[in-house]
């Protein structure tokens, strides 16, 4: 007989034993009378790939952002390596995130967008573009770089972001 086990009963490989490197424990966030996130528990373990998949309104960014400490659960527990996150900083926790909002500048080619934040900070003309090119290239977008962000698909420019946080090292 096959039996299946639920997903959140499963470990995440063979020997499985270390403790959680995140725990999400019965997390709930309300707004008012509105309920984002009801009863959410999982756990993350170290070397794990994880991602939240559901539909717009589901809660994902909601839980992404009290893991990042940007929101406070209303109830329920979060804990990183072993540490429970109630009451720290996002600047305490050992998360990083980035945002829906890309706050690309619209007047800008992508590779110019990339390139901003190294010639704000004195790098040349010639080094930005090519350290520009190369994060275009490592996020597959060299063939967009002369395009404005509104000619970019939603996951394109969460590219381009992407690029333009690494790029400066």
């Amino acid at each position: 007989m096959n039996e299946t086990v639920p997903v959140a009963l499963r470990k995440p490989w063979a020997g499985g034993s270390e403790p959680p490197f995140v725990r999400i424990q019965k997390i709930t966030k309300r707004f008012g009378d509105f309920t984002a996130v009801e009863d959410v528990s999982l756990d993350i373990y170290k070397g794990e790939l994880f991602c939240l998949l559901g539909g717009s309104g589901c809660g994902k960014s909601t839980l992404l952002r009290m893991l990042a400490g940007f929101e406070t659960p209303s109830s329920g527990r979060i804990e990183i390596d072993g540490q429970d996150m109630a009451g720290k900083a996002p600047y305490e926790r050992p998360t990083n995130m980035m945002f829906q909002s890309y706050a690309l500048f619209p007047h800008m080619s992508v590779e110019k967008n990339v390139a901003y934040g190294l010639q704000r900070d004195g790098i040349g003309r010639a080094e930005a573009h090519d350290r520009a090119t190369d994060m275009l290239k490592m996020v597959q977008l060299s063939q967009f770089a002369g395009r404005k962000p509104h000619q970019l698909s939603g996951g394109q420019r969460q590219r381009v972001a992407l690029a333009r946080s690494l790029v400066k090292r």
